[in-house]
């Protein structure tokens, strides 16, 4: 496994496992966002330190899409949501603020109107919306609903 010593997400997340998890296989991770835009933020990485869409490999990046996927379903589902954003930004000038690959998958709300704010949430609130959405994402695992 490559990681880059100076990546956030190689360090706190990879290697650490400093985070509110939600899924994982051997090549990707999901976790919940720790600065949301709202509630149910997931960030889906992959295990190997890539920098942006140009520089991923292509079983890595089909690894991260399918993974934001099956988070996006089991994220709608157990938050309520009425439709999902994915979103992937690359390079500092298209606001990728984090030199490592990753997926924004963010539930959103008909009744809400979406504001690029950030939300203050305790770790401890990421850990109970990432057991929400991780039980629900095992359920429908289990029950094959992802294929």
């Amino acid at each position: 496994m490559v990681l880059d010593a100076s990546c956030v997400f190689c360090n706190e997340i990879i290697s650490k496992r400093n985070a509110a998890i939600v899924a994982e296989n051997d090549m990707v991770i999901a976790f919940m966002d720790n600065a949301p835009v709202e509630p149910g933020h997931i960030l889906v990485i992959p295990k190997e330190h890539f920098e942006n869409i140009f520089d991923i490999d292509n079983r890595y990046y089909l690894e991260v899409q399918l993974m934001a996927k099956r988070v996006a379903k089991a994220a709608m589902k157990a938050m309520g949501a009425d439709g999902i954003n994915i979103g992937q930004n690359n390079g500092w000038c298209a606001n990728q603020r984090v030199m490592h690959f990753h997926v924004h998958v963010i539930p959103r709300w008909c009744d809400k109107p979406f504001k690029w704010g950030r939300l203050n949430v305790s770790f401890e609130e990421l850990v109970d919306t990432a057991k929400k959405i991780a039980d629900v994402y095992k359920d429908m695992e289990r029950n094959k609903d992802f294929d």
